[in-house]
């Protein structure tokens, strides 16, 4: 049965693709109680409506072994998608903190560049 791991580490949020197929990428570091965890993976929320924030939640979860020593453990975990037209940033839970990051078009800034030329 999966589980939240520990604690978040960090996060690096960063978008893909082009402007007609923009593609969310999200890649995490944290850390789960136990060596042994097994199908680490980000699990995004499902939103009925879009969240007031235009954050994107998720949660670092993973299989945690049955009989493993009590040792920190580092754990690694990427996710994939369409970007959304309301998300802005992305917010990561783990069972002691959460951490989030922004996300920001990478063709709007080359755009400002251009325009201030």
């Amino acid at each position: 049965m999966s589980e939240l791991v520990r604690e978040i580490v960090e996060v690096n949020a960063s978008i893909d693709g082009d402007e007609e197929n923009p593609l969310l990428v999200v890649e995490v570091e944290g850390l789960a109680p136990t060596a042994g965890w097994a199908n680490i993976r980000l699990d995004p929320h499902v939103y009925i409506t879009p969240p007031d924030d235009g954050v994107q939640d998720f949660d670092l979860v993973g299989d945690r072994p049955k009989d493993a020593a009590e040792v920190l453990s580092e754990v690694e975990a990427a996710w994939e998608g369409p970007l959304l037209d309301w998300c802005i940033g992305v917010r990561i839970h783990a069972v002691d903190n959460l951490i989030e990051d922004e996300v920001f078009e990478p063709w709007d800034e080359d755009d400002d560049a251009s325009e201030a030329a």
